[in-house]
């Protein structure tokens, strides 16, 4: 209740996002029994509010919100600069993930700058997202994971003007006008 209140006093010109949001990470928490940890994928240009409902999300579940010892989040250009060093990156990130999920099953992991993540990396972290009942000894279904990335952006906005351009409300665009062209843009997208 505290998410879905936060996001509508916090968030405006976002409902998709709010709707979203919400539906996902309530059924998450209120699952007893998930099969895999929760990945959220935020998309759009710099700032349409990512980062923002990232720490709403964060706040509503931990007392300390993004200061809590259970979120972690990582930047991509900040912290995993080199492309040389990739495989380090790799081996230190699963590393945190693993030692992190340890000590707190719950933990938030928030992933800035997608868009600008070496594959390698990227491919590092899908694992723990996916089907396993425990992986290397340690079960990460209750883990959540948010990602940002400008990525499809272009397409998110060319959405809403063919709306405008129609004479629809911004609050008419339903998620399935978004995700078809979002996720080819962002698969097709070279430096995605």
């Amino acid at each position: 209740a505290g998410l879905q209140e936060n996001l509508e006093r916090r968030l405006f010109g976002q409902h998709l996002v709010s709707k979203v949001v919400v539906k996902a990470v309530r059924g998450f928490l209120n699952n007893t029994n998930a099969k895999k940890p929760l990945a959220l994928s935020l998309h759009g240009w710099t700032g349409t509010g990512k980062n923002f409902v990232s720490r709403i999300v964060a706040e509503s579940i931990y007392k300390r919100g993004l200061h809590s010892k259970y979120v972690h989040q990582f930047v991509a250009t900040l912290h995993f600069p080199h492309a040389n060093s990739i495989n380090l990156y790799k081996d230190q990130l699963q590393s945190w993930i693993r030692g992190n999920v340890s000590i707190c099953p719950r933990s938030l992991f928030i992933f800035d700058e997608m868009d600008k993540m070496h594959a390698g990396l990227i491919d590092s972290i899908k694992p723990f997202l996916d089907y396993y009942e425990l992986l290397d000894g340690v079960s990460y279904r209750q883990a959540i994971f948010i990602f940002l990335s400008n990525a499809g952006a272009e397409k998110i906005t060319e959405v809403a003007l063919d709306f405008w351009r129609k004479g629809r409300s911004r609050e008419d665009i339903q998620l399935t006008d978004i995700q078809n062209a979002l996720s080819v843009s962002v698969f097709n997208n070279k430096n995605s």
